[in-house]
């Protein structure tokens, strides 16, 4: 995709609640976890992987960025036991520093793997004062670049990462400079695009991505043919889906990734199938007009009534 766009499919429609604005309350003085090896860079089918483990040999805490696609942001998470002592359900707060990407958020739980307890967000490491690919006021036909990247020379300056709540001991991690690290993730996203078989240069003549017109009605769809088993015991699910759309618009291939926690979708209602039947697409185009092959990612979220991100 150039530039993610994602779409929130929810099985009840729900409400949230915005986080508090003011700045949150001076937090007790933060645990900071130096690094225990080596960065580790993966590259599977269907994205890219940087991780680092930090902390002692006896309580492992691992830092992971994950991009499913080229991107100028990547999700990233933190698991270990000292992720523990960050309360579920309670407004909480990161930021890469120095003056790096800050955001706060509400802190929810869960778990991975074997090291338990996780928290988890998005971030473009260093810090952007204007519109970002995907965001609104994004120029692109000023900035055509098709092929995204995380700015790892803006991210030179950054060393750590930090977690907080109000009243609650911070979580630091002792990143080391991020420049390194991120032009190795910029360079395995590169190599994964080639893997799905697109040429790199051509992918850099792109000036405006492949945009689906009728994506409330693609998105009603799916949300109307969630497994009705699923929906009946509860379960959610948060897919990422990457899309082949040729010259002429057209779905030529989907992949619908991490399938691990909805059960049940036949060949009608499977989101691939909707996407290629119901899905009205313009093209990825140049600067000149012509229509290029490109790819288009995305995520669909199924989420049950006060469950909703």
């Amino acid at each position: 995709m150039l530039g993610r766009i994602s779409i929130l499919v929810l099985v009840v429609i729900a409400s949230t609640m915005g986080l508090p604005s003011p700045a949150m309350a001076k937090e007790s003085e933060a645990e900071l976890l130096l690094p225990l090896g080596p960065w580790q860079l993966d590259m599977g089918e269907h994205k890219c992987r940087l991780a680092r483990l930090f902390g002692a040999d006896a309580g492992k805490t691992v830092f992971i960025l994950d991009q499913w696609n080229p991107s100028v942001s990547a999700h990233w998470a933190v698991a270990g036991p000292d992720v523990r002592k960050i309360r579920t359900n309670q407004e909480t707060s990161f930021a890469f520093g120095p003056d790096g990407d800050a955001d706060e958020f509400r802190f929810t739980g869960g778990t991975l793997g074997d090291y338990g307890a996780v928290v988890t967000g998005k971030s473009t490491v260093a810090a952007h004062a204007h519109p970002l690919p995907g965001e609104e006021g994004y120029d692109w036909a000023a900035n055509p670049r098709a092929i995204h990247a995380m700015d790892s020379a803006k991210s030179a300056e950054i060393e750590t990462l930090t977690i907080s709540q109000r009243g609650s001991q911070t979580l630091a991690l002792r990143l080391g400079s991020m420049e390194k690290p991120l032009a190795a993730l910029n360079y395995c996203m590169e190599n994964l695009v080639e893997s799905w078989g697109f040429d790199l240069e051509e992918q850099r003549t792109i000036a405006t991505p492949p945009t689906i017109i009728n994506l409330a009605e693609v998105a009603a769809r799916i949300q109307r043919e969630y497994p009705r088993e699923a929906l009946r015991k509860g379960a959610q699910a948060d897919f990422h889906m990457r899309l082949t759309v040729g010259v002429d618009g057209d779905v030529k291939e989907c992949a619908l990734i991490d399938q691990t926690l909805a059960k049940g979708f036949d060949m009608r209602r499977h989101p691939c199938t909707i996407f290629k039947s119901d899905a009205e697409i313009e093209p990825a185009r140049k600067l000149d007009g012509t229509p290029v092959e490109t790819y288009y990612t995305t995520r669909v979220i199924y989420r049950m009534r006060g469950n909703a991100p």
